[in-house]
């Protein structure tokens, strides 16, 4: 008996139950139980195309893929229903061509080369997508391996691109191993080569782990929120403005006024760290709010706290001009010990929506200070963190401490820290991150934990740390995105060959028929 004997022998529900498996798997890739989801979704949606007539794998994959990622987005994205959707069959829609390409070209029974098609069409459009996308690489495959750090040493050499291929090359390889499931050990060898890749992979993590010293000098750091009773006119009056609620003068005083505590509370806070021993201080994302002509009073008194307690002072601060269209300025000002300004950061990418239609535009780099106390400073704003391209210019390559202040809500919470971690490990600098309404940590270049806090569960939003300041060499650092873009490039290759050795044997057919007595 052939295989596609066997296969057609198969029980009708199964592929139709691997598909909605799959589906049930990808509504899990944004939990901190993604990392297993993120290996069987693509088996399992795989099996299913193999399975039926490339029409009908194309419309299951896409019908079923959009409800399950709508419905998911309803939890992660506070937008409209419509919208949520709608962003769902986007991507439904780039997923089930590439399944669709892999059915026409590659299809089962193929021999063992054909695995590698799969991961690559899916690793270059990954590539594709975050560089148009104005949502980044929110959505990598890559990022649902966060709970595993043997695995994520691999973007210090890959990027995102070389972690998503192995888990969507494990896909192929599953499906071609069942569908040669009748030639017995001829099948070992192709499973084999998989394994030695993956083996090799989990295996350079953990060496690099394990000789991972300490990356340099610690530094005590504190992350500061303000949170709870006093911040909740600031967050009121900051909610009814971004849903677009009509702002008078007398809603703009009440605002500010309501920001001020919140300010104030900062500004002790920021006494009291320091009086305890922290030598670098960050704020939330926009946890300050000021009008832009009360902003100089503001710095003012952050630097005067800043030379009179001997401190780096990291103000992440929404300031705005009420008149102005593009009325807000996201912006993180650094203090020296000194109590002078070091740079001033205007956040680049701000959230698709309402931030992005009302913020004056962003600072065009990264900006570094380089000081011995506190190694090489830079810093970036939350949503800049998703874009790895943020911190592949040429002020960034010597970056040592990243300062990455953040505003998130607890849909995105465990999820937006995860994925900021892996631009520490690509790039290998240290990072403090400090979220308002998410998850805070301070990590070193190989991702390692020195401190935590959870906005939801943490009685102060207060998070302290003693952080190694310095920079873990990789290789990422250097070739960038090299290998997202030749998996890109070979896929394109591939459906180019398919298509031109499609149309060459039409062309032989039609031939041998005239070349017939009597055509």
């Amino acid at each position: 008996m052939s295989g596609e004997e066997g296969s057609r022998r198969l029980p009708v529900f199964l592929p139709w139950l691997a598909l909605v498996g799959g589906a049930g798997m990808s509504m899990l890739l944004n939990s901190r139980g993604s990392l297993l989801p993120g290996w069987l979704m693509g088996a399992l949606l795989l099996f299913f195309v193999r399975q039926q007539r490339p029409g009908v794998g194309f419309v299951g994959i896409l019908c079923v893929n959009t409800l399950a990622t709508g419905l998911t987005n309803l939890e992660v994205f506070p937008g409209s229903v419509a919208g949520n959707f709608g962003m769902a069959f986007g991507g439904a829609l780039f997923m089930a061509l590439t399944f669709l390409a892999d059915r026409l070209i590659v299809g089962p029974r193929a021999s063992f080369a054909g695995t590698l098609f799969l991961p690559a069409a899916m690793t270059g459009l990954e590539l594709f997508s975050s560089q148009g996308n104005p949502f980044g690489t929110w959505g990598s495959l890559a990022y649902t391996q966060a709970g595993a750090p043997v695995l994520v040493q691999l973007v210090s050499v890959t990027g995102l691109w070389g972690l998503t291929f192995v888990v969507v090359w494990f896909a192929s390889v599953a499906n071609w191993a069942f569908e040669h499931r009748d030639e017995g050990r001829r099948v070992l060898p192709g499973v084999a080569v998989y394994a030695g890749v993956l083996g090799a992979i989990l295996a350079f993590g953990a060496l690099r782990l394990a000789g991972a010293g300490s990356v340099g000098e610690s530094v005590r750091v504190a992350g500061i929120t303000v949170a709870g009773e006093v911040a909740a006119g600031r967050e009121a009056g900051l909610s009814r403005l971004i849903q677009g609620g009509a702002f008078g003068d007398e809603d703009w005083r009440a605002f500010v006024e309501a920001s001020g505590a919140v300010n104030e509370e900062l500004l002790r806070l920021s006494a009291r760290e320091a009086e305890r021993g922290a030598k670098l201080i960050l704020w939330s994302e926009g946890n300050a709010v000021v009008l832009a002509g009360q902003l100089p009073a503001l710095l003012a008194r952050g630097s005067a706290l800043a030379r009179e307690r001997s401190v780096w002072l990291g103000m992440a601060v929404a300031s705005f001009e009420p008149s102005a269209e593009r009325m807000l300025r996201n912006e993180l000002i650094l203090v020296g010990p000194d109590g002078n300004v070091a740079w001033r950061y205007v956040k680049a990418r701000p959230v698709p929506g309402w931030e992005a239609d009302h913020s004056i535009p962003g600072s065009p780099e990264v900006p570094v200070l380089r000081d011995p106390g506190v190694g090489n400073l830079g810093g970036a704003i939350c949503f800049d963190g998703d874009f790895p391209a943020v911190f592949a210019g040429s002020t960034a390559r010597d970056l040592e401490l990243l300062l990455l202040p953040a505003s998130d809500w607890r849909g995105i919470s465990s999820l937006h820290m995860r994925q900021a971690v892996f631009r520490a490990v690509e790039q290998g600098f240290s990072m403090l991150r400090q979220a308002n309404q998410g998850v805070s940590g301070a990590v070193d270049g190989y991702g390692r934990v020195y401190g935590e806090m959870d906005h939801f569960t943490a009685e102060e939003r207060v998070l302290r740390a003693e952080l190694p300041v310095g920079r873990v060499p990789t290789l990422y650092a250097r070739i960038g995105d090299s290998v997202g873009a030749l998996s890109g490039l070979v896929a394109l290759g591939w459906v180019g060959w398919a298509v031109v050795g499609g149309l060459a044997r039409r062309w032989r057919a039609r031939e041998r028929l005239h070349a017939q007595p009597g055509a």
